[in-house]
């Protein structure tokens, strides 16, 4: 089989089809090869010992994931052993051959991502090293539906370790984004645009790797909102010593919010990701703690405050209760805003408060301290308020 750098990749959302007409032209330019013979020569090509596995690949690829599992499993099973297994799971697996590239690639992802508290990375990178011998691929695609390549799914996790080990492993960070089912992607957008919060430290160590390998950077996050990510308030303060407008300006295509920060100012930003430096910097520096967002097509409007409770949700209390102890009775609580947050619309404008009650509306029994906290420490701030 074709080691990873030899074989052809297949596009994030790969057609039957079109490898069908490849192999039609290729038969017809070559009167001595027929079209069995294309279809297993491109076959090999693309890593896959016959025609019918290149097929069953496409297939796993092409599946998207609101439709059911195959036989009832998620996973097939060299995929789901990487994942919840062993070495030991993992071998007899391996020796039988039964499975395609694109499983072997998943094995790889599941192997990097899965961290639970049986699985120390000693284990995940064993596990990794194992598939890699055999030929996955670290600039391969992690699942199905137009998922993406595996080092998409390390930033969504947050996990620095599993981005340095393909990137040794030969993963390239450089190239612009490509489509996928989330829409165009790329290293640095996708740990930017994670919905984890609260892990600071390993984002900026992850933002960091990327930059010294040099990986695109899109155009929406300019020099500030990148200092924000990095965690780099110094550089933030010496970017607005130079341009104080700064402070006060609306980005239109501030990217990357769990609560969208399209129109929304620096604070905003440093708000919604938890970063207390730069809060603290922005603050120090001059900017307001109740700017509202721009509304935009008839939504936004919404101030930091509300981006810290949103925040609360992925990553504890820290900065909502940072922002409190920081702007305390100067934050306005009366205020009323909409917003978008996961592809939803909030057209009815709300307090902060009254979005906070919203986001806990269904919440897990996990977090229902968390919210009794939150809905406390809100109470107090409105009738300290000063609008």
């Amino acid at each position: 089989m074709n080691t990873p750098s030899q074989r052809k990749k297949l596009p994030v959302n790969p057609s039957l089809e079109h490898l069908q007409k490849q192999a039609k032209r290729r038969a017809k330019q070559d009167s001595n090869l027929t079209l069995a013979a294309a279809q297993h020569q491109l076959a090999q090509e693309y890593g896959c010992k016959t025609w019918a596995e290149l097929a069953r690949m496409v297939a796993a690829m092409s599946r998207r994931h609101d439709r059911p599992p195959v036989n009832g499993e998620r996973y097939t099973p060299l995929p789901k052993a990487a994942r919840y297994g062993g070495i030991e799971d993992v071998r007899p697996l391996l020796d039988s051959g039964d499975f395609t590239p694109h499983e072997l690639d998943q094995a790889l992802a599941h192997a990097l991502w899965y961290s639970g508290p049986t699985r120390p990375w000693s284990m995940r990178r064993a596990l990794a090293d194992l598939f890699l011998e055999h030929g996955a691929d670290p600039d391969g695609q992690y699942g199905s539906g137009g998922s993406g390549p595996i080092i998409f799914g390390t930033g969504e996790v947050v996990d620095p370790d599993a981005l340095q080990y393909l990137i040794d492993a030969g993963a390239d960070v450089t190239a612009p984004p490509v489509a996928t089912k989330y829409g165009p992607q790329c290293p640095l957008g996708g740990i930017l645009g994670t919905y984890v919060r609260g892990k600071n430290e390993a984002k900026h160590r992850y933002v960091e790797l990327l930059l010294q390998h040099h990986a695109w950077i899109p155009p929406a996050v300019t020099p500030p909102i990148l200092a924000i990510h990095r965690g780099d308030a110094a550089q933030l303060g010496q970017l607005i010593a130079v341009d104080p407008a700064l402070l006060h300006r609306q980005f239109p295509g501030m990217p990357y919010g769990n609560l969208e920060l399209r129109g929304a100012t620096l604070l905003h930003c440093a708000v919604e990701f938890g970063e207390d430096d730069c809060i603290e910097e922005l603050l120090r520096r001059g900017a307001e703690i109740n700017q509202p967002a721009a509304v935009i097509r008839g939504v936004g409007g919404q101030t930091p405050i509300f981006h810290a409770i949103a925040t609360n949700c992925f990553g504890g209390l820290p900065t909502l209760e940072y922002l409190a102890r920081r702007a305390g009775p100067a934050i306005n609580m009366s205020v009323r805003a909409t917003w978008r947050r996961f592809g939803e619309v909030q057209r009815t404008p709300l307090t902060p408060q009254e979005f906070a009650a919203q986001a806990a509306q269904g919440g897990e029994a996990r977090w229902q301290a968390k919210v009794a906290e939150e809905a406390a420490l809100l109470e107090e701030l409105a009738r300290t308020s000063k609008p």
